[in-house]
């Protein structure tokens, strides 16, 4: 089973397409609890601005309920699941198709 922690494992070019179908706002939410090493990946697969937004909107946000952390985790996960049903993505890590 796929989880948030695993974005880590993913294709740099897949988690940018990834983060270009993700809300903004889930995304925020999400990282809240993220380790150090998955927001700076995360970091990577954005533009710089957005980064720096996201960075901004982090260190602003107050305390957020657990639950409300694990469902933006779970919204990012569904449109990670989509990207892979229609093929855009791959999880397997080896992302070359023949």
């Amino acid at each position: 089973m796929f989880s948030f922690d695993d974005l880590i494992r993913l294709e740099l070019p897949d988690l940018q397409r990834i983060m270009r179908e993700v809300d903004s706002g889930d995304l925020t939410v999400s990282l809240k609890s993220a380790s150090d090493p998955l927001k700076d990946f995360i970091m990577q697969a954005v533009s710089k601005r957005a980064a720096e937004t996201l960075l901004e909107e982090l260190e602003m946000m107050g305390p957020v309920k657990l639950t409300e952390v694990e469902a933006a985790q779970e919204r990012v996960i569904q449109v990670v699941r989509r990207l892979e049903e229609q093929e855009e993505i791959s999880l397997d890590g080896d992302s070359q198709t023949v």
